[in-house]
């Protein structure tokens, strides 16, 4: 200090240049140190001790925005239109409405309201990242503090069932791309399930000895007993609207 014409001046204690002073100010900063180390390790814990108790502690995750609660402080709640779109996304590649995540990507892209990176894109890492968030299923997990599948304290978008066809969809084996012509002329592909077995249903054209083409859904889960029985389109179709 003394060579840049400095003068260190506290309103609580008198700094000099001597041993004694110096001594005074290490011992000082050492405490000092100490402080801040403490209040941070207190301030972990009650995030732990939170975050153990079922409420999320860090940025909202899309589809969510976090409201103040009587008893509760802040919670996560609903954040329309966008917990909608997120829950259609999710159910729908689920339910195989969405057989790949380039189709999940696409769908968000419908949506202005969607966030996008500062390119204005729906990355496919983002993607990923909202079919892993175990978050939606209404669980609260983090392996960094050892807080491990605790059920959560918000509104889910999804049950728990749901969140664990993905991640089986996610880990399995690669799946082809979804037919435009088919969500076109079956609008109920991937919605309806079959009877037996309870996986959607697939659907598909066939055609007649005269030529003439007939639509039809049909199961094609190899273990089940309805497998490759097919149904016809009008007659699954009128019993949805009429239901």
């Amino acid at each position: 200090m003394g060579r840049y014409s400095g003068v260190l001046v506290s309103p609580s204690m008198e700094f000099g240049e001597g041993a004694d002073s110096e001594l005074q100010e290490l011992i000082m900063a050492t405490v000092s140190q100490h402080q801040r180390r403490k209040n941070a390790e207190q301030t972990v814990n009650r995030m732990q001790a939170r975050l153990k108790s079922g409420f999320w502690l860090f940025f909202a995750p899309v589809g969510y925005r976090y409201a103040k609660t009587a008893g509760s402080g802040k919670v996560l709640v609903r954040d329309e239109p966008l917990a909608s779109i997120v829950q259609e996304a999710l159910e729908g590649y689920a339910s195989g409405r969405f057989e790949t995540q380039a189709e999940v990507k696409r769908f968000l892209e419908r949506f202005p309201e969607y966030p996008r990176d500062r390119h204005g894109e729906v990355r496919n890492q983002r993607v990923k990242e909202l079919l892993t968030r175990i978050v939606y299923a209404g669980y609260v997990d983090y392996v960094e503090w050892d807080v491990r599948m605790v059920w959560a304290r918000h509104e889910v978008l999804i049950d728990l069932t749901t969140d664990e066809r993905i991640q089986e969809r996610l880990t399995g084996r690669a799946q082809a791309p979804a037919r435009k012509d088919l969500n076109a002329d079956f609008p109920l592909r991937g919605f309806v399930v079959c009877g037996d077995c309870g996986n959607p249903l697939n659907a598909c054209w066939s055609r007649s000895k005269t030529g003439k083409r007939h639509p039809y859904y049909l199961c094609h889960n190899k273990g089940c007993p309805s497998h490759r029985k097919s149904v016809r389109r009008d007659e699954i179709e009128s019993e949805f609207e009429r239901v």
